[in-house]
């Protein structure tokens, strides 16, 4: 039987609620190491192998318009559960795959089961919660989001290494598998009143419409974007730089990934300290710089025909930081203002995010070929972005439009 005391803010409540946004970001750092191991085993190139993360991306991002209506009209509880069972039929459907094209179709399946985590956590969170305590308990989901691909690189390093490429889908059946016995046992349904008219095209529709030109929703969304297009490029990119070009193992790339851990919760300590006092509009801003300046110093070097492990780990470090000072606020500050149609503003949210992850990655896996340090380049633009972002953001005060 479920529970019905769940608080988002107790412990059990906040790790539900991470690892429902860990296993999305999990589906793809996992197998990251995995890459040029795929390129020999189905006897491709790079860019088509990198062209799943692609499809991943992309398959996540526009699923999660579709859940979130559906959770504000059926409950947040059914949605989530349908979804990871079908992320263990997709990881298995994975593992199994004997074809690159076969295994494209399987991350399909895959993303639309994990698409639904972090829709249903952060509606969660806008359901029982508001203002800088969300902004508190997003920095929690925050950690997830960024963590995840942070460390679950070098986890699939170490099963690449002693297992082979299928490991790393088999450990993410495994752990979608447990999550879905956790929620049916653990997750009620927190949703105040379903909306029946929330499946309705009209309604779909305006409700989006309303979010992307109300400047609350749209400056903290694209910064948020920004930010994770920066993140999804490094993902799809670094395998390709650090393993292929400078010649480092799955286990060695793994390790190395952990320097951005060390950023990331730099980041999400000083958000947790300081983010009460300096405010969820101050703290994107500090985060938009932060991202910037992380661009740049991707950028520089490449421009100057350097490339190192320090030169490409360095910039992602900081890049990790910023995440973990604006991935929590920014969430937070975008769906701050719109309680009636929660479940609507995170599937947006989600969809921009990681629309945003799908196009850095289709720029990476279809010009690193031909151009091996597209990543750099992009990382200058999004970080550029990002700060145009925050000057959409109304400062606290002053009117939306």
């Amino acid at each position: 039987m479920q529970k019905t005391d769940f608080r988002v803010d107790s412990a059990s409540g906040i790790a539900t609620l991470t690892l429902l946004v860990a296993l999305g970001q999990m589906s793809v750092g996992l197998v990251i190491p995995s890459l040029p191991s795929m390129v020999d085993y189905f006897k491709t190139d790079i860019g088509t192998v990198q062209l799943t993360l692609t499809v991943h991306f992309t398959a996540f991002a526009f699923f999660q318009l579709l859940a979130g209506p559906l959770s504000d009209r059926f409950g947040r509880r059914p949605i989530v559960l349908t979804g990871l069972a079908i992320s263990v039929a997709g990881a298995l459907a994975c593992a199994l795959s004997t074809t690159i094209w076969a295994l494209i179709g399987s991350r399909v399946l895959l993303a639309i089961g994990v698409g639904s985590g972090g829709v249903i956590a952060r509606a969660v969170i806008r359901d029982k919660t508001n203002g800088t305590d969300a902004a508190r308990i997003m920095s929690f989901i925050g950690m997830a989001m960024a963590l995840s691909p942070a460390l679950t690189p070098t986890i699939g390093g170490q099963l690449e290494g002693f297992f082979g490429w299928q490991a790393a889908f088999i450990f993410m059946a495994a752990i979608a598998g447990m999550m879905f016995l956790f929620c049916l046992l653990r997750l009620p349904e927190t949703i105040p009143q379903k909306n029946l008219d929330a499946m309705r095209l009209g309604g779909m529709l305006s409700a989006y419409r309303s979010l992307i030109v109300d400047r609350r929703f749209a400056g903290y969304a694209a910064l948020n974007s920004c930010i994770f297009g920066m993140l999804f490029a490094y993902q799809t990119g670094s395998p390709y730089i650090l393993m292929m070009q400078l010649g480092y193992s799955p286990q060695a790339y793994g390790l190395l990934i952990l320097f951005n851990v060390a950023g990331f919760l730099t980041g999400t300590i000083f958000s947790n300290r300081f983010g009460r006092q300096i405010g969820i509009y101050n703290m994107v801003r500090i985060g938009g710089i932060l991202g910037l300046i992380s661009g740049i110093a991707m950028f520089i070097p490449a421009q100057l025909g350097h490339v190192s492990a320090v030169a490409i780990i360095g910039p992602s470090v900081l890049l990790l930081v910023a995440l973990g000072i604006t991935v929590p606020n920014s969430m937070a500050g975008a769906l701050q203002h719109f309680p009636h149609i929660a479940g609507v503003a995170s599937a947006l949210l989600g969809f921009l995010q990681m629309g945003a992850g799908a196009v850095g990655s289709l720029f990476i896996s279809s010009l690193q070929n031909l151009h091996p340090m597209v990543m750099p380049d992009l990382f200058a633009v999004a970080g550029v972005l990002g700060v145009v972002s925050v000057m959409l953001i109304p400062r606290p005060g002053e009117s939306k439009d």
